[in-house]
């Protein structure tokens, strides 16, 4: 069985589906697409013109047959040549015919006789070799191939060697078949093997079973480390048997009581020895050099269990050389030649132009090959299957549709708009109120806003902050018929005269309480006493009862309840009576209201330390001598929101 095992090492990996683009086409020795020796099951492809030069060369030493009978061990620099060349007839289909020649060898001066000795060193032509190999019609990207070969070995060569090269120049015609399986098993590693016969037509040598496996590691895109095993086993008489038999000579030559050919168990094997006729471990280098020139380094190691003279190593060295006949080539299978091809890698089974470009009826990108909505409307975006793209779903397809994203549901127009009746800005499919007035401002859902809640929504809205309740004109604006600035729906006292101070309710107020609520204070210089004394005027009593009433009014409000002098008198006396007279206040206010916390009530003497004119003048010391109700809770007249 041979065993050709062909190996290629790689760092750079390529998909299975590139294979084509890092096909290292190289040819064997015996041709075809291949390693040093064995072929693989893929095929050039239609039109492809392969052919190369092989070259093995050994250094050999042979025992020579002297006059006297004495013999001699002679070294020798033998060569084979092999002239290969192959033509992709079909993508499956490649013939080949490949020739040999040999040099600086010596060969038997009789074929029948293995103890006659060898001739001079001499060169000439060897077999020449005609084949055809038939590819499964797989995919040529597909990761498994299988092919066979049918071909003949012709006698060419006048000579006939033995040993390692013995096929390449002997004598005979021989019919030959293999079956040949190729698997990617990665992306940069493949496995090829071959199994095979040869049919002998020599009248010396019988029948080989033919083996072979070898591995394809591609180091590169353009870079490959091949390893293969080849063997050849004969059913019978080999090379090795004769030369077996040469070692025996009396055996041989000399049959017992007789002469002529002696034992024939000395020359034919009387059981197949796969290891003892022919096996070699050839490890190459192929290199591409362009995309056209292919180079191989290798060498032939010799396995075999073999009988002097044993050959142990070759070396190998091919070129192979690729080109292509464009005129029968139609690389992607549309039916348009190369030659007049634009589109040179149209995928299969696109329908195409004469000029070889896919069909693209509807304009879309998407050739009609794959295309599974052939008529998009033109324009529109398609995915990789030529169907429309419609991201809003709203019946209208992307590129077409001027608001790709229209909310779904919202009916549209044929440029994809969604209709909006009342100008709102949100579509009617998901327009709430349907009717807003134009110009109005609108939430999410179309439902016109109105911050102030007066009815008049925002955007048409000119006081958008209208106190809440008030009444408004068709423009928003509050209604003020009184014009007291308290809008008409929460004035209390809808009709006060012009000019009337009002609270933040509209009602009327006095100065006093207007004084204490926009001003935080009230100065009064009409609350009298008696000369040195804390006892209040009974005159006083009305404008202290207006106080009480007005205090009571805003029970949040604390005061300071403050007492001043004028600077008559000793100092330190006129403290202690201001203080005395603002005491005697706020107890008349308890007395008289006792609906106020004593602790809203804090009653000072400022004696005459807070003048509000000069001492100097009788009017100036009756300004000074008087009672101030102060706020002294700031932060509640805030809230009080008086009108001017």
């Amino acid at each position: 069985m041979i065993i050709r095992l062909l190996a290629v090492t790689g760092i750079f990996l390529v998909s299975s589906a590139a294979w084509s683009e890092s096909r290292i086409y190289s040819t064997a020795v015996e041709g075809g697409y291949g390693l040093l020796h064995m072929q693989t099951a893929r095929t050039y492809g239609k039109g492809v013109f392969a052919t190369g030069l092989k070259g093995m060369v050994m250094n050999r030493k042979t025992s020579v047959l002297l006059p006297s009978g004495s013999t001699v061990g002679e070294k020798d620099n033998t060569a084979v040549f092999g002239f290969p060349v192959t033509f992709g007839l079909t993508d499956e289909v490649d013939v080949t015919a490949s020739f040999y020649g040999f040099n600086n060898a010596r060969v038997w001066k009789d074929p029948y006789d293995a103890t006659g000795g060898y001739s001079e060193p001499e060169g000439g032509l060897g077999a020449s070799l005609f084949s055809v190999k038939i590819r499964l019609p797989f995919n040529p990207e597909s990761r498994v191939q299988i092919a066979g070969k049918f071909g003949a070995l012709f006698e060419t060569s006048t000579k006939q060697l033995d040993g390692m090269n013995y096929w390449w120049s002997r004598t005979g015609t021989d019919i030959e078949a293999s079956l040949y399986e190729t698997l990617d098993i990665t992306s940069f590693l493949s496995l090829n093997l071959e199994q095979g016969y040869i049919k002998s037509g020599s009248e010396m040598y019988d029948d080989q079973i033919v083996g072979g496996a070898g591995i394809q590691l591609r180091i590169r895109d353009k870079v490959a480390f091949n390893l293969e095993v080849a063997n050849r086993t004969f059913r019978g008489v080999s090379p090795q048997s004769v030369l077996k038999a040469g070692d025996n000579p009396v055996n041989y030559l000399s049959p017992e009581g007789g002469s002529g050919i002696g034992n024939p168990l000395y020359v034919k094997d009387i059981s197949l020895d796969y290891f003892e006729d022919y096996v070699v471990c050839t490890p190459s280098l192929v290199i591409c050099i362009t995309d056209n020139i292919i180079l191989d380094i290798g060498a032939n190691v010799n396995l075999a269990d073999q009988v002097p003279p044993k050959e142990t190593i070759q070396g190998v060295v091919g070129i192979t050389f690729v080109n292509t006949v464009r005129s029968m080539i139609d690389s992607d299978g549309d039916g348009v030649n190369n030659r007049i091809d634009i589109e040179l890698n149209t995928p299969r089974g696109y329908p195409v132009d004469g000029r070889g470009v896919a069909l693209d009826t509807d304009g879309d990108g998407v050739p009609d090959g794959i295309d599974k909505q052939p008529g998009t409307t033109a324009g529109a975006r398609v995915n990789a299957s030529g169907i429309g793209i419609d991201s809003d779903d709203d019946g209208v397809y992307d590129g077409i549709d001027m608001e790709p994203a229209t909310p779904r549901g919202c009916p549209v127009d044929k440029f994809g708009v969604a209709y909006d009746d009342d100008r709102d800005g949100v579509p009617n499919g998901i327009d709430l109120e349907l009717n807003t007035l134009l110009g109005a401002l609108v939430n999410v859902n179309g439902v016109a806003q109105d911050d102030d809640g007066d009815g008049v929504p925002n955007g048409l809205d000119h006081e958008p902050d209208t106190p809440k309740g008030a009444d408004v004109d068709e423009k928003g604006v509050a209604l003020d018929m009184d014009g007291d600035g308290v809008p008409d729906g929460f004035d209390m006292e809808p009709n006060t005269p012009k000019g009337i101070l009002v609270d933040k309710s509209g009602r009327a107020l006095i100065r006093q309480e207007y004084s204490l609520l926009k001003e935080g204070l009230i100065r009064l210089n009409t609350i009298n006493f008696g000369i040195g004394s804390t006892e209040i005027d009974p005159e006083s009593n009305s404008i202290l009862d207006e106080i009480g009433q007005l205090l009571r009014k805003y029970p949040s409000l604390k005061i300071q309840i403050g007492g001043h002098t004028d600077n008559t008198g000793i100092k330190e006396i006129n403290y202690k009576l201001s203080r005395e007279r603002a005491i005697a206040v706020r107890e008349y206010l308890l007395l008289h209201f006792p609906d106020l916390k004593r602790d809203r009530l804090m009653a000072v003497g400022f004696g005459s330390d807070k003048p509000l004119a000069s001492n100097a003048t009788v009017e100036g010391r009756n300004i000074n001598r008087r009672v101030e109700f102060v706020v002294i809770s700031q932060d509640e007249l805030i809230n009080q929101n008086i009108n001017p």
